[in-house]
Order: structure tokens, then C-alpha cells, then sequence
């Protein structure tokens, strides 16, 4: 297996050495496909049984590792699509995701209600709405269940096994190198899917910043599916791609928080001076939170020694930078959320 040969610059904000302007060039072992072709099984099996776990027992850590084997059997699919069927890559994708949809509005639900809870002795306005949220999530709760219960995989299941079958054929047919390529080259697109959402971030659109989440969460377990045959994939390095999607991901929560606190107020008529001071609260950590999150940005780069943000230099173009300095300028002006919401 050849090592990454390129120059190292010095380490970089996660405390990971970070890549020059030359791209790093490395190869997959040759097993790398049949270490997949074993891995999507297992993955699949460990879907299988999270699922059946949580519609057995609903529980907070039974939706939660449901969640996640269901994004790392995505992630597998997405890393294996060059083997499979497009048409057969988007049914399986689509009944994933859809089995994702069931948890979104609780899960949103239980984030807000650990934020709120914390905010209630400083805001009164935060009373109201925290109890708001209480009974919100018993009825989301009970709709969830109800929903996972009626979730079934025979349909699913037959796509799997088309697929792996698929995949046991091109095993035969493509020689390591080859294989390989491709394995590598599916990196390169979920890498570069996200640099062109990041470079087009607004700051004032928190859309902007979650659809770029998406992709690089994509990006990150696909890295994590290849950790133990890519050189770079260490685990400072996967702790560091952990925290940068979480940065993003605070900011999501944010903004769903702030907008249903908005609808609440509407629906509620509160007009009082405590919930516009709470309200002004939550977009203060919401822009906090955003330009916490543009100071890091450019770490992005370090995460995929292949490419760069402009292809292969892995140099900032002109435009960006002054795209993300102008951001700098903005969040700088903005007031910080209270130190307790840090």
C-alpha cells in the first residue's frame, strides 16, 4: 500500500496536520472492495435489528441508534454506487430516507426542550414555551411510534439483495486498481459536493449552512465507512470531522428553535416585552453560533487531502475569501448570546 506523498504544512485548527497546495496521492489495499461488499451485509443486518429494537421498545437510544444505522447503510449505498444499478441506488435511498423522516419532527422536538430548559430561569418567556414543548413532544412521541411500528423492510430488503448481488458481479469483473478508482473518486464527489455548498453559504440564510451540513455528513461517514484503509483517516481526524459537523448542526438547531418560538408567539399573541427579549436572545445565538462556525469554515480543506477548494490547488479562491471575510465583518457586529447559552 503506498503511503500519501505529499509535504505536510503545519497542523492545522483541529490539531490534525493539514495539506499543502499539492493534493495528496495515495492507493486503496486490494481488498478494499470485498472488505465493503462484507461491511454493506453487516450494515444492512445492524439496520435490521436497531429498527426492530426501537418499534420493540421506543426509547430515546433506540430512535437515535435507528438514526444511525439508517445514515450509515446510506452512507454504504452512496460509497457503493458505482457498482449498482442508479435506478435501484435511488429506490433503496429513497425508502432510507424516508424512514428518516418518521423521527425528524421529534428529534427536532427533544433539542429544543434540552435548550429551553436552560434558558427558563433567565427568560420567563421561555417558561411558557418550554411547556409548550413538553406536551408537543408527547404527541410527537406517540405519532413516532405509531409510525416506526408501520415501518416495513420486505420491499427494501429485495432491493439490498439486488444490489449486492450486483455488487458481487462487478467484484468479478473490475480488477483492484480499477475498484478502487472508483471507491475513491464516490469520495471525491461527496467531498466536492460539499465545498460547492460551503463556498456559497450565506450568513444570513442558515439554509445555506444545513444543506451544506447534509452533504459533508454524507462526506463524513463514507470517510469513516474507508477509515481503516485511508491513511489520513485517524481518529484526531474523524474527532475533528465529528466537531465540525456539529458546529453546523448547532446552528440548524438554532434556527428551528428560533422560528418555532416565532410561530408559538404568533399563534399565542405574545407580545409582551419578556418574549421579545427572549426572542432576540435566540437570533443573538443563532448569529453567535454562525460566526463561530465561518471562523472554522476553511477547515473543511484539511479533511480530504485530495482536493482543494478550487479542484486539485487547495486554494481558497478570491472570491470566497472575500465572501468569508465579509461574514467575519457581519458576525464580528453582531452582540454575543448570554454567557450561559455558550
Amino acid at each position: 500500500m503506498r503511503q500519501i506523498t505529499t509535504a505536510l504544512a503545519p497542523a492545522g485548527a483541529n490539531g490534525h496536520e493539514t495539506l499543502g497546495g499539492k493534493p495528496a496521492a495515495f492507493e486503496l489495499p486490494p481488498g478494499t472492495l470485498s472488505f465493503l461488499a462484507a461491511s454493506f451485509k453487516k450494515q444492512w443486518r445492524r439496520y435490521r435489528r436497531e429498527l426492530k429494537r426501537c418499534q420493540k421498545k421506543f426509547s430515546a437510544r433506540g430512535v437515535h441508534e435507528s438514526r444511525v444505522a439508517t445514515r450509515r447503510l446510506l452512507s454504504m449505498i452512496e460509497l457503493l454506487s458505482s457498482f449498482i444499478g442508479p435506478g435501484r441506488v435511488r429506490k433503496m435511498e429513497a425508502a432510507l430516507k424516508r424512514h428518516l423522516d418518521t423521527f425528524d419532527d421529534l428529534r427536532d422536538t427533544q433539542v429544543q426542550l434540552g435548550t429551553v430548559a436552560k434558558m427558563r430561569q433567565s427568560y420567563p418567556a421561555a417558561r411558557q414555551f418550554h411547556a409548550f414543548l413538553r406536551k408537543r413532544e408527547e404527541r410527537f412521541a406517540r405519532r413516532t411510534r405509531r409510525k416506526v411500528k408501520r415501518i416495513k423492510t420486505a420491499r427494501l430488503a429485495k432491493l439490498i439483495a439486488a444490489g449486492r448481488d450486483e455488487l458481487s458481479r462487478s467484484q468479478k469483473k473490475s480488477a483492484p486498481p480499477a475498484a478502487n478508482a472508483r471507491l475513491l473518486r464516490s469520495v471525491d464527489v461527496a467531498f466536492e459536493r460539499t465545498q460547492r455548498l460551503r463556498e456559497h453559504i450565506a450568513p444570513k440564510k442558515p439554509a445555506s449552512i444545513h444543506c451544506t451540513r447534509v452533504a459533508f455528513k454524507k462526506f463524513r461517514y463514507i470517510v469513516e465507512t474507508l477509515a481503516k484503509y485511508l491513511p489520513p483517516a485517524d481518529e484526531k481526524l474523524l474527532a475533528a470531522m465529528h466537531g465540525y459537523q456539529t458546529m453546523m448542526g448547532e446552528i440548524q438547531d438554532a434556527e428551528v428553535l428560533f422560528q418555532s418560538f416565532a410561530r408559538f408567539a404568533r399563534k399565542k399573541r405574545l407580545e409582551t416585552a419578556d418574549a421579545r427579549r427572549f426572542r432576540e436572545e435566540l437570533l443573538r445565538r443563532r448569529v453567535w453560533l454562525t460566526r463561530v462556525y465561518l471562523d472554522a469554515a476553511d477547515q473543511l480543506l484539511e479533511f480530504w487531502p485530495r482536493r482543494g477548494i478550487t479542484g486539485r490547488r487547495g486554494v481558497p479562491s478570491a472570491v470566497h475569501r472575500k465572501k468569508h471575510a465579509e461574514a467575519e465583518r457581519r458576525a464580528r457586529a453582531a452582540p454575543h448570546p448570554a454567557r450561559s447559552e455558550r
